[in-house]
């Protein structure tokens, strides 16, 4: 192999890659293309580079030429129809996703599918939460619970996703397949609130719940739903050896999340839950706008 190689160069890119080394990796997959423009991976390698750059014009150029040269390279279809989200291409899109099984008609209209919801790992290089999300394609989901407010996502808010798997979590007693979130593309309108709920009975937690989602308020009991994982058990199948309760206080006060359009809805709620429980709560805390 001489050293002016293509492959010579696909080799050094991944090893600038796998030393963080991006500059350098870009610039030698860009010279293995020159040396052989007609081979599909070192387009694909760079299309998935510009893709964690969040790049997404490169990261579709790269990937549409992989596909165009290797049109059996699964991985690029699927970073191809990533890309084409963003970029609001949906025809490209749709002809993505109907690589993996979908049926969709190849049009320009922005696809809006009921496909199985899936827990989606908010930002995925910090704390990483992960929520419930209602998947409505491939490349993204909308948020169903209440985030914690400091990972700055909301309730209702679409992100994308990555399509390779990060994790697993228990559903119902299957392996459900953890997503990375890849960024933010439309934030809802909903903002998030928080209290500390004084009371020990779950009962009284109940009829918070229940008087919130009469009043279009969305409800999370955060002290109950997050759990903070070490990363073998995050990024694998949570087990009981490695789960690690995030305890908001003692048991008689219970951090409690909301979401709403209408912050006199949560007022009305949480005076209606004071008047039939007899329970206090702290001052409401606009946690998040």
């Amino acid at each position: 192999m001489s050293n002016n190689s293509a492959e010579e160069y696909l080799e050094r890119a991944i090893e600038f890659g796998e030393q963080g080394q991006t500059d350098g990796a870009i610039t030698a997959y860009q010279q293995a293309i020159c040396l052989e423009p007609e081979w599909s991976v070192p387009h694909y390698n760079l299309g998935l580079l510009y893709k964690y750059q969040c790049n997404w014009q490169l990261s579709y150029q790269h990937n549409q030429k992989a596909v165009e040269l290797d049109p059996t390279n699964e991985a690029a279809w699927w970073n191809l129809g990533i890309a084409a989200t963003v970029l609001l291409d949906w025809r490209t899109a749709r002809e993505a996703w109907n690589k993996f099984g979908l049926s969709l008609e190849i049009n320009n209209e922005e696809p809006d599918l009921d496909l199985a919801n899936v827990p989606i790992r908010l930002n995925p290089d910090d704390e990483g939460e992960v929520v419930w999300c209602r998947r409505i394609d491939p490349a993204r989901t909308v948020i169903l619970n209440v985030p914690l407010a400091t990972c700055g996502h909301r309730y209702g808010d679409i992100v994308l996703n990555d399509g390779a798997p990060q994790g697993y979590r228990i559903h119902n007693g299957n392996e459900v397949p953890v997503f990375n979130e890849l960024q933010l593309l439309t934030r809802s309108t909903y903002s998030t609130y928080s209290i500390m709920a004084y009371t020990d009975d779950q009962g009284h937690i109940d009829k918070l719940e229940e008087l919130c989602h009469k009043v279009n308020v969305e409800f999370e009991d955060w002290s109950s739903s997050i759990t903070m994982l070490c990363k073998q058990c995050s990024e694998g199948i949570p087990h009981e050896n490695h789960d690690h309760d995030l305890k908001e206080g003692c048991a008689s006060e219970r951090n409690i999340g909301l979401a709403s359009k209408n912050k006199d809805a949560v007022i009305l709620a949480l005076a209606d839950w004071c008047t039939i429980t007899h329970c206090k709560h702290s001052e409401l805390i606009l946690a998040l706008e």
